[in-house]
């Protein structure tokens, strides 16, 4: 049997190293915020972080709302500004969205991909809030 030296990296070897990595450069610090958990990199850290090297140079998110005061109450929407979009369903500016503040992000999926995202939110409005 060939060794990982004889054939090249394999996909887990590769992400042992990163996340050896990872752990010694301390790359990660959580911190407290809406909706979960926050990660900030430090400066240095590396951009590139979409599928085989690819940068992600932005995000469509779909996310899932449930609103603070009755938590049956379920929204489901798409952006590109998560936490933005979250403000603006909290202050009002939708009507569909206004009469169950406040709300609280139960779910996001992030897509490089707009048309995929879409798909997803479409998808679920469907078959769980028709």
């Amino acid at each position: 049997m060939d060794s990982d030296e004889d054939r090249g990296s394999t996909p887990l070897a590769s992400s042992l190293r990163f996340w050896i990595a990872a752990q010694k450069a301390k790359v990660a610090t959580p911190e407290q915020s809406v909706g979960g958990l926050l990660f900030r990199l430090p400066p240095d850290a590396p951009k590139d972080y979409g599928l085989a090297g690819q940068q992600m140079q932005r995000f469509f998110y779909v996310y899932v709302l449930v609103s603070k005061a009755d938590e049956t109450i379920h929204y489901t929407g798409t952006t590109q500004h998560l936490q933005a979009r979250l403000t603006k369903h909290n202050q009002g500016l939708w009507a569909r969205t206004s009469k169950h503040r406040p709300w609280r992000i139960q779910t996001a999926v992030a897509f490089g991909s707009e048309v995929k995202a879409g798909a997803l939110e479409k998808y679920l409005n469907n078959r769980f809030w028709p």
